[in-house]
C-alpha cells in the first residue's frame, strides 16, 4: 500500500510539473545577423543569391558611431532608398540604394544633393530584387 500512494503521488507530481502554462509572449520585430562574410556567402549560394553589380551613392565616411548617427539623420528624412552601413577598413562607409543602371542613380543623387553635397557614385554588389532602388528605408 505504501508503494502504491509512492507512485500515485510520483505521478501526480509529474502531471503537475508538464501541466505548465506557455507564458511566451511574441511579437513582430525586426533580426539583425551579424555573421563572418564567408557565413553570408555559404548563404547566399545555398539560396541561389546571384550578385550583381551596380551602383550604391555613399554619403558618409567616418568611425562607426557617427556613421550610426548619420544613418539615422538619413532615415529621418524619409528617402526611399536603403540605408547600408558597410566596412571599409580602418573606417565605415553609409551608402544609400540599389541601381542597376546609372540612370537610377543619378536620378537618386539630384534628390540627395541638398541633403549630402559631397555625395558619389560606388560600383557595389547590389542586391537584385530591387529593381528601382527604392526600398524599405531600413537596413
Amino acid at each position: 500500500m505504501r508503494h502504491l500512494f509512492f507512485i500515485i503521488l510520483l505521478l501526480s507530481a509529474c502531471e503537475i510539473s508538464l501541466a505548465q502554462r506557455d507564458t511566451l509572449t511574441t511579437s513582430a520585430g525586426d533580426v539583425t545577423i551579424l555573421a563572418d562574410s564567408s557565413i553570408i556567402k555559404l548563404e547566399r549560394g545555398m539560396r541561389k543569391f546571384k550578385e550583381v553589380k551596380g551602383y550604391r551613392v555613399q554619403i558618409y565616411l567616418g568611425p562607426l558611431e557617427e556613421v550610426k548617427a548619420e544613418r539615422n539623420k538619413y532615415l529621418s528624412l524619409g528617402l526611399p532608398y536603403s540605408a547600408y552601413m558597410k566596412q571599409i577598413v580602418p573606417e565605415h562607409a553609409l551608402q544609400i540604394g540599389d541601381f542597376a543602371t546609372r540612370m537610377e542613380l543619378d536620378k537618386c543623387l539630384a534628390e540627395l544633393e541638398e541633403f549630402y553635397p559631397k555625395a558619389f557614385a560606388v560600383i557595389d554588389v547590389i542586391e537584385s530584387q530591387k529593381s528601382n532602388g527604392a526600398s524599405k528605408p531600413s537596413r
